[in-house]
């Protein structure tokens, strides 16, 4: 990862004027924006250090135009640890992120809603009349035990595959952010990209990466 600058500003006004101003002074690329919390926004460019240098003082100098009350922190680490990348920000720039593939993992997350709001309103109603439902209401409930906060781990996805198969597991690894797939593929030695090709994948390849390892495997 290059250099990293950032800002953090007391509301979503200056944080957008402060990136302007970072992005129009210099040769810096936006790597993400986030709510702290308590309307706090922290804004992360990246880029050559004098560039990010620069950045980050045309933001700063921006959010005083408006009041200096407003501006919380700045900070600029010439050389961030590569571990960053993938733990506290991304490195790939939002203007280079797959919008396609995030439109579409939305448009996942809101039909499989609607299918567990359908499964839960069927259900009751059908176990009284039919033998066959509570197989089927079984299977349901079988495929919903992965637990999500579990597949960081390689072991479990490794127990997942045998037990619920390699599409669940896979449509249940697409849950997940891409920064955190990206974290769990670099726990694979014969995985299929390494390295800086793992730093810049999509979720689409990266799925698509584990998919054919366990077919390999």
């Amino acid at each position: 990862m290059q250099a990293l600058g950032l800002i953090e500003t007391e509301g979503l006004v200056p944080a957008i004027i402060s990136s302007d101003a970072m992005l129009k002074a210099s040769d810096v690329n936006l790597l993400e924006r986030t709510y702290v919390g308590g309307g706090l926004v922290s804004i992360a460019v990246t880029g050559d250090v004098a560039a990010v240098k620069a950045a980050v003082e045309a933001g700063s100098a921006a959010v005083k135009t408006i009041s200096s009350q407003l501006l919380v922190s700045q900070h600029v680490i010439p050389r961030p640890h590569e571990e960053l990348e993938n733990t506290v920000v991304s490195a790939v720039p939002l203007k280079d992120i797959d919008i396609g593939s995030a439109k579409t993992q939305l448009e996942k997350e809101k039909k499989s809603e609607a299918v567990k709001e359908v499964s839960t309103k069927v259900e009751k109603p059908e176990v009284k009349s039919t033998k066959d439902v509570p197989n089927k209401a079984e299977k349901t409930d079988t495929s919903m035990k992965i637990d999500l906060n579990k597949l960081h781990d390689k072991n479990y996805v490794d127990k997942i595959v045998l037990k619920h198969g390699l599409e669940k597991t896979m449509k249940a690894l697409g849950e997940l952010k891409v920064v955190e797939l990206r974290s769990l593929a670099r726990k694979y030695e014969n995985f299929g990209i390494k390295g800086r090709e793992i730093a810049n994948a999509g979720k689409d390849l990266l799925i698509k990466e584990f998919k054919q390892y366990y077919k390999d495997n």
